[in-house]
């Protein structure tokens, strides 16, 4: 034994090295499982959230908006228009016959469901991002609209008097995160689409 292993230790090196190898392979083959079973169970919750949303929200009622839980009453009044806007062959153009007050509220939804501040005004066109501020108004969050107002200027093609700034979009997300500003649009949004229903109704 000894000398097949003096005369084949190379061989014995490449074993241990293959072991190796497959150590390695299994081990992140295991975590991108588990990060394959993370996403679905993800996937399916969300699943599940949008259609007991849709359930509740469509179609659109007063007593649905009354009725309705204020963490979830600015998500579920904007899913009722999403579900409208898939059913038409021009969106843009049928979004855009939406009242600014349905606009408003449907783009406030997707601000609170982008990652960043960052992301909603590089992920979306001029038709939402331009009108964020105002949508912002329209609940009364001056202060946090004011402080959009700079970071939209940096996107808005039309306006050449501000310069990009990456400090201050990480000035603006710094400020979101500390004062848990996505909370306080839902709730601001879910009280004035509770107090005025009648404007959200389809």
């Amino acid at each position: 034994m000894a000398e097949w292993f003096n005369e084949y230790w190379y061989l014995a090196l490449i074993f241990v090295a293959v072991c190796v190898v497959a150590a390695f392979v299994f081990y992140f083959a295991g975590k991108s499982y588990k990060r394959y079973r993370t996403s679905y169970r993800n996937q399916e919750a969300e699943i599940k959230h949008l259609l007991a949303l849709k359930e509740k929200y469509v179609p659109l009622t007063q007593k649905a908006i009354a009725e309705s839980d204020s963490s979830e009453t600015l998500e579920g009044v904007a899913l009722s228009y999403q579900v409208f806007l898939q059913k038409k062959d021009d969106m843009e153009k049928e979004f855009m016959l939406l009242s600014e007050e349905k606009r408003y509220i449907y783009i406030l939804d997707v601000f609170t469901q982008e990652k960043s501040v960052q992301d909603f005004f590089s992920e979306n066109g001029d038709i939402l991002r331009m009108e964020i501020t105002k949508a912002l108004l329209l609940i009364g969050m001056k202060d946090f609209a004011d402080r959009v107002e700079k970071v939209r200027l940096m996107y808005d093609d039309k306006d050449l008097t501000t310069s990009w700034s990456q400090a201050e979009i990480d000035r603006l997300q710094t400020f979101a995160d500390e004062n848990d500003i996505l909370s306080q649009i839902k709730l601001a949004g879910a009280e004035y689409i509770k107090n005025n229903s009648q404007l959200f109704v389809n």
